[in-house]
Formats: C-alpha cells, sequence, structure tokens
C-alpha cells in the first residue's frame, strides 16, 4: 500500500495542554452576556432588598466655631498653631473623658437602643460606641473648606437619642473647657506674680552693682565704647624705647669702629693720607666738628700770624674743610648707591684733587704753619668723645622711659579690670531682662489649655434629631449592581475558560493543527436518499464539497490516496453525510467511485443511496457472498455502495481479519477510489482497526458538540493506531456565526456569481436533474434530521 501523500499526517504528539490559551474579551462578553446580565440584576436586587431590610440609622449634626481673639494680619506661623489647636478640640471632643462623662451625668449609659449594637464579648461600652460613631471634620464644605471651625456627627439608630448624646457630649466639652479655661489662667497668674517678684529683685541688685562699679571708676573710664589713655601712652613708650635700643646699638658700633681707627693711625704720617679716615663721622658730627674746628682756629691766631700768612692759612683751612665735607657726602653716597655708582666715584674724583692740592701746598700749609689747625687724630678724638657723650644720654632716656612704660602699663590694667567688671554688670542685667521676658512667654504658652483665653469658642449649629442617613436605596441599588456585575465578569470569564467547547472556526482550526478541507452545516436529511444528496446544488455547502473534492483530487488521481477513510469522534457528528456527498462530487468528475459501510453496528450509507443493507460487507468477510456479489449500483452515475450487510456480534474482528485486507486490494484495483465510513473513534475500536489499512483518513468534527479534550482523544488514537490523517471537516449545523459555512461562498452566490457558470434548471413537481443520464441530486430545505444517524 503506497502511504506517501501530499496531504497533512498525524505524526506530530497532539497534547491539549500544550494548546496557546488565549482569552477575547469581547468574545467572552458577547458569548456570556445573559450571566452577566443576570449577576447584575441579582446584585441590584440584592442592594435593593438590603435597603429594605436593613437597620435604618440617623445622623444628627452640629458645628463649633474656633476662632482667634487677636485681629491682624495672619502668618504661616499662626494657621500651623490654629491648625494644631483644632487638632487638639477634636481629640478632645472624642475622648473617652469627655464622652463618658456626659453618658454618666445625663443618664444615658444604659440606653435600651445602645445595648444591642454592643459587643460585650470585646469589653465594649456605651462610651466606646459613641466614640466610634462621632465623626469630627475640621473646615466648612466649599467655599468655606479652610474655616475655623469643627463639624460634628454622630449616626445613631434612633433619631431623638442620637440629638441627645450629640447634645450631651457638647456640654460636657463646654464645661470642660470652661474649668480648663479658670484653672489655667490662676495658675497663670501666680507664676506671672512669682516670676516678676524674683527676676525684678535680681534685676534690682544687678542695676545696683553697675552704678556702684561706675562711681568707683577712675575719671578717665567713660564707660562703654570709651578709650584706654593708658594703654595708649604705655604703647607710645614702647615705641620710643625701641627706637632709643635701636640708636644706642648704632653709637656702640659707631665708636668701637673709630677707636679701632685711632688705634691703626700713623701719626708721624702726612696729613693727605689720613684724611680718609675721616669718612667714620657721620654728617651731624660733621657739623659738630667742623664748629669745633673754627673755635679751636680762633683761639690759635695772633697778630704775627695773621699779618704774615694770612691768605695762605684762610685757604688751607677752606681746602681742608673742602675735604672734611667731600668724604663724609661720599660715606652716604656710598650707603645709599654703592662704591660702583658714578656718584660715588666723582666724589672720590673730588677727593683726589684736593689731597694733591695740599701735598703740593704742604710745606706752607702745614700744621706748624697754622697753629690753629685740627689733625685728623685730633678730630678723631674729639669724634669719640662726641660719641660717649650721646651714648650715655641715651642710656639716662632709656632708664626713664623704662619707668615710664612700667607706670603706664600698670595705671592701663588698672582701667581694663575697669572695662571687664563693667561688661560683666551690663550682660547680667540683659539676662535677667531676658529670663523675665522668657517666664513671661512661656507662661502664656503653656500647652493647649494656656491658650484657650486667646480663641472664641462658639456653637454655630445646634443638634437635632437625626436626619435618615442610611441605608440609601439608590446607593445600595447601584452598589448592588455594580457588584453584580463586577461578579457577572468574574463568572463569565471562569465559565468561558472552563468551557472547552470551541468557539469559532478559527480557534477550531488552530487546536487541531489539521488541514481544513471544508465546513460544511446545511445539508439534508438522509431519510430523503439520493434526493437529500446536495454535491450537485448551487449552495454554499455543495461548494465545500467541491473545495474538498479538489483538495483531495490530486493525490487521488496520482494513486496515493484510492482509499479514504472517515470518522468522527461521536455518534451524529456527520460523517456519514459528508462522505456520501464527496462520493457523489468525485462522480461528478466520471471517477469509478465505491462507497464502503464499515460501520457494522449502526450502518447508514445504505439510506442515502436508497439500497438495501442485506448481503453487505459482513456477509462478503464471512464468506458467504463474493464481493461483487454485494456491490451495488445507485441512482447516482459511477457510485457503487458496498452497504453493511447483516448484523454481527464481531465487527472488529471481521475488520481485521485478512479477508478484509483482500477486498481492499480488489475494490482499489477495480475503482478510482474507495471511500470507507467507518464507526466513531471514541465509541468503539473498529475505526481504529481499519484506519492504518487505508490511504488516508478524514475526520468529521460537529462544531456544537466537539469538546477540546474529544478532539484531542480522538486525534491521538488515530496517531497511536499509525493512521494518517490528510485532513479535517467542520460540520456547522446549528452553530454560532463564527462557525459560518460558507467561508465567504454565500456572497458569490447571492450575487448570481453562479449563473454565469451553471444555469439554474427549474425543478417542477419534484423532478429530479440527471446526470449523464442517471439520476443527480436535488435541493431541499429541511436540515434537521442531519447527523441524526451517522
Amino acid at each position: 500500500m503506497n502511504r506517501e501523500i501530499t496531504s497533512t499526517g498525524t505524526d506530530r504528539q497532539f497534547n491539549l495542554n500544550d494548546q496557546e490559551l488565549s482569552i477575547d474579551i469581547l468574545q467572552v462578553l458577547s458569548r456570556q452576556r445573559w450571566l452577566i446580565v443576570f449577576c447584575s440584576l441579582m446584585g441590584m436586587a440584592a442592594g435593593v432588598l438590603y435597603s429594605i431590610q436593613s437597620t435604618v440609622w440617623y445622623r444628627s449634626t452640629a458645628a463649633i466655631l474656633v476662632n482667634s481673639k487677636n485681629a491682624g494680619l495672619e502668618s504661616n506661623a499662626t494657621n500651623v498653631v490654629e491648625e494644631d489647636i483644632l487638632a487638639n478640640h477634636m481629640q478632645m471632643l472624642r475622648s473617652r473623658k469627655i464622652v463618658e462623662g456626659a453618658l454618666t451625668k445625663d443618664g444615658l449609659m444604659d440606653l435600651a437602643s445602645i445595648q444591642p449594637l454592643l459587643t460585650p464579648a470585646k469589653g465594649e461600652d456605651a462610651a466606646d460606641y459613641v466614640i466610634s460613631q462621632l465623626e469630627i471634620v475640621k473646615g466648612g464644605a466649599g467655599a468655606a473648606k479652610s474655616a475655623r471651625s469643627l463639624s460634628l456627627a454622630f449616626a445613631h439608630t434612633d433619631p431623638e437619642e442620637s440629638r441627645k448624646i450629640l447634645e450631651s457630649v457638647l456640654v460636657e466639652y463646654q464645661n470642660y473647657i470652661a474649668g480648663q479655661l479658670e484653672s489655667v489662667m490662676s495658675k497663670a497668674n501666680e507664676y506671672i506674680t512669682h516670676a516678676k517678684d524674683e527676676v525684678e529683685s535680681e534685676l534690682r541688685n544687678a542695676e545696683q552693682d553697675y552704678l556702684t562699679a561706675r562711681k568707683a571708676a577712675p575719671m578717665l573710664f567713660q564707660g562703654e565704647g570709651s578709650s584706654n589713655v593708658y594703654q595708649d601712652k604705655y604703647r607710645r613708650v614702647e615705641e620710643e624705647l625701641l627706637n632709643v635700643d635701636i640708636e644706642e646699638s648704632s653709637l656702640k658700633t659707631r665708636l668701637e669702629r673709630v677707636r679701632e681707627t685711632l688705634g691703626d693711625m700713623d701719626l708721624d704720617g702726612p696729613l693727605s693720607e689720613h684724611l680718609d679716615k675721616l669718612a667714620l663721622i657721620d654728617s651731624e658730627s660733621m657739623q659738630r666738628l667742623g664748629l669745633y674746628a673754627s673755635l679751636q682756629v680762633n683761639a690759635a691766631s695772633t697778630a704775627d700770624f695773621q699779618a704774615t700768612q694770612p691768605a695762605r692759612i684762610a685757604e688751607a683751612q677752606t681746602q681742608y674743610n673742602n675735604v672734611l665735607q667731600l668724604m663724609s657726602e661720599k660715606q652716604r653716597l656710598t650707603t645709599v648707591f654703592g662704591p660702583s655708582h658714578p656718584k660715588v666715584k666723582d666724589i672720590q674724583d673730588q677727593i683726589d684733587l684736593v689731597k694733591n692740592f695740599l701735598d703740593e701746598k704742604k710745606d706752607g700749609t702745614s700744621v706748624g704753619a697754622g697753629a690753629g689747625m685740627l689733625s685728623p687724630e685730633a678730630l678723631l678724638k674729639a669724634y669719640v668723645g662726641f660719641l660717649e657723650h650721646d651714648l650715655a644720654t641715651l642710656t639716662q632716656r632709656k632708664r626713664e622711659l623704662t619707668i615710664l612704660a612700667g607706670n603706664a602699663e600698670s595705671q592701663a590694667k588698672t582701667l581694663i579690670d575697669y572695662e571687664l567688671q563693667d561688661m560683666v554688670l551690663r550682660k547680667k542685667i540683659e539676662r535677667q531682662e531676658k529670663l523675665f521676658d522668657g517666664v513671661v512667654q512661656q507662661l502664656r504658652e503653656l500647652d493647649t489649655a494656656s491658650g484657650l483665653s486667646g480663641y472664641v469658642y462658639e456653637l454655630l449649629e445646634t443638634p437635632r434629631p437625626g436626619i435618615r442617613s442610611w441605608p440609601k436605596l439608590s446607593i445600595c441599588a447601584l452598589g448592588g449592581l455594580m457588584l453584580g456585575l463586577f461578579g457577572g465578569l468574574f463568572l463569565s470569564i471562569a465559565n468561558d475558560l472552563r468551557d472547552s467547547r470551541f468557539h469559532s472556526a478559527v480557534e477550531f482550526e488552530q487546536f487541531i493543527g489539521l488541514r481544513t478541507l471544508g465546513r460544511i452545516g446545511k445539508v439534508n436529511s438522509m431519510r430523503q436518499g439520493v434526493k437529500g444528496l446536495i454535491a450537485t446544488e448551487l449552495t454554499p455547502d455543495a461548494e465545500a464539497i467541491r473545495m474538498m473534492r479538489t483538495l483531495l483530487l490530486m493525490d487521488v488521481k496520482s494513486k496515493k490516496l484510492q482509499t479514504i477513510a472517515m470518522t468522527s469522534p461521536m455518534q451524529g457528528d456527520g460523517k456519514s453525510t459528508v462522505i456520501s456527498n464527496l462520493a457523489v462530487s468525485f462522480s461528478q468528475l466520471g471517477m469509478s467511485v465505491l462507497v464502503m459501510d464499515c460501520d457494522l453496528r449502526r450502518p447508514s450509507i445504505h439510506n442515502f443511496f436508497s439500497v438495501k443493507r442485506e448481503n453487505g460487507l459482513v456477509d462478503v468477510l464471512a464468506d458467504e457472498l463474493e464481493p461483487m456479489e454485494a456491490i451495488r449500483d445507485t441512482d447516482v452515475e459511477n457510485v457503487h455502495v458496498l452497504p453493511a450487510g447483516a448484523p454481527t456480534s464481531t465487527p472488529a474482528e471481521l475488520l481485521q481479519s485478512p479477508r478484509f485486507d483482500q477486498l481492499l486490494e480488489i475494490l482499489k484495483e477495480k475503482y478510482d477510489v474507495v471511500l470507507l465510513d467507518l464507526p466513531p473513534v471514541l465509541a468503539v475500536s473498529d475505526p481504529l482497526v481499519v484506519a492504518p489499512k487505508v490511504s488516508g483518513v478524514v475526520v468529521v468534527f460537529r462544531a456544537v458538540t466537539a469538546r477540546k479534550s474529544e478532539v484531542a482523544n480522538t486525534l491521538r488514537r488515530l496517531s497511536s493506531a499509525g493512521a494518517v490523517t490528510v485532513g479535517s471537516v467542520l460540520n456547522t449545523l446549528g452553530a454560532q456565526k463564527e462557525f459560518s459555512s460558507d467561508g465567504g461562498y454565500y456572497g458569490y452566490y447571492r450575487s448570481g456569481y453562479s449563473e454565469v457558470s451553471v444555469p439554474q434548471r427549474s425543478l417542477q413537481n419534484g423532478a429530479i436533474p440527471s446526470y449523464n443520464g442517471r439520476v443527480g441530486s436535488v435541493i431541499t430545505t429541511r436540515a434537521s434530521d442531519i447527523g441524526s444517524r451517522d
């Protein structure tokens, strides 16, 4: 047997759990719409029933204004404080102290309407119940949301008692506020008086100490901000001492150098050789020495000397003084510019010029010639005397300044002590003043109750008899409707998920994974016989039969698909109807077709072709009849039928016999295609015996009855038996529009598309149109009996 066909086989392992789970919410809602509507209506009915049967609650309300006495602009800090005040009052109104005290004073602890609502096991009493039912909200409603007010509401089952309870709580609250105000104000006055006496006494003592200290202070101390004159004097004396030390050190250094120079001088040498030593003399001392030399010259001059050499002596004296001045200037310039500066060199040239002049005139202008002339040695010794005198003067001045500095330092320290004492006393006074202000401020802000005197408490709305607040029919009905709707949606999705039926042709095709050969729905009853076959009609279902034929035709003509078996999961799926119409469709191509009824338990093929059941397949397999003797001709040309034959108790054994295999080989040689009608796969084992022996198996499923588990088991059994499943056919009779069997054909037929290729023939008096001289098929309208037996 050649089993290589082009159609899809069933080698794959079919697993129901491997199928992709997808939910189309809109389709689920559409399929389960009545369940959703039912649940919604039931929920609304339950809500209405609840509003009628449940306990009625009444709500009594009141309002309190809590406003500040202080007029003026508000700040953020003030708003925060007032929010805290309102929060504290809310807590006081809801406190057990207020509620229990109110109920006890007015004898409301044992109200008959409250007792049934308590839970004694939890230790609840009337006060706990009132606190739980008391609602307090800050601010007003709408635009008055920021109002400094408290809105109170109390819910109870009795309207008049709800008013009494709320009124009792408000009265107790007002009494508590009044008592707290009186107590706090009394304590505040006591604290303020005590603080005033104590702090003021300390403040007076501090001020008295300050006055005493100011009186004992020196006249030069003027209090805070005055300067310390002794400190300024001490600073100036120290600066002068520093200058004296510097000058003393300079004089000592100069004196040592002059003494060293005197020790190294050659007294017998010429005058010009010692003139450079005079550079040690500073300019100020040089002027003093010049004056000294002039005095000496004047003292030594006589009338004879002046008469003999007045001009020469005057010239020598002038040149000598000039040398001294030049050397002094050189010393200054060397100190300022350095020895290499041009000015220093210029001065040196002038000194050399004068020295040369004196050397030339030394005979006439020697010291001996001028009795009043002073030698360099005499000048340096005189300069040493000047230095020693200046040094002694500086030493004496240093001793005097040291004494002055000590006195100024002592007086400055004394004045600083007065300054520090003054500062300490002033700080003490400031602390006492701040302490007094702080005590008063803290007393004003003593916890919540201490601020009560700054607020006005006014009852804006007195409690009234309670108004019915619950249950409200509209809210209960709407709530029940919404709960029912959500419950219905949940149940709908859950019900749809657990529903194993197929909801559309697309879902079915995706699930089985087989080639779909066609969808057929509007076929006729097998009780009409050949007249009930639709394969020759111009209808969508007839076109579906022809489409099935076309899909199988290639393999049939190539002898790959010569024997085709048709089965289904359960009885009544329409397999016999489909195979009968497929046989007629093949015959229209001029092919010889044999339809073999292998459903030996409940055969039906003989009814479709209007032949007798007797002398059929059972008789052939029992060797009681030859195959050709059992085959019947039909009213449809080229279509032959091998009926089931006589009833048997061993159908599976007969189909599994070698005689059946031999019969298939004989029939394949005689006919172009052999169609076998098999029993349902899930009902008996007969189809699993025959399926492996044929070229291919076509499975028919009915959309309205097929379950996913049944479809999976059918395909799994065929695959396990070794059958080659070439495709599936979907029977959409009685199914929803999602299983439309036309596959798009209805639109073509309604538009007259088929009239071009196949003209309509009028059927009068029930005449049956012929096909090649043989009886064909007719169009009928009854479809109620499809699948009644197949």
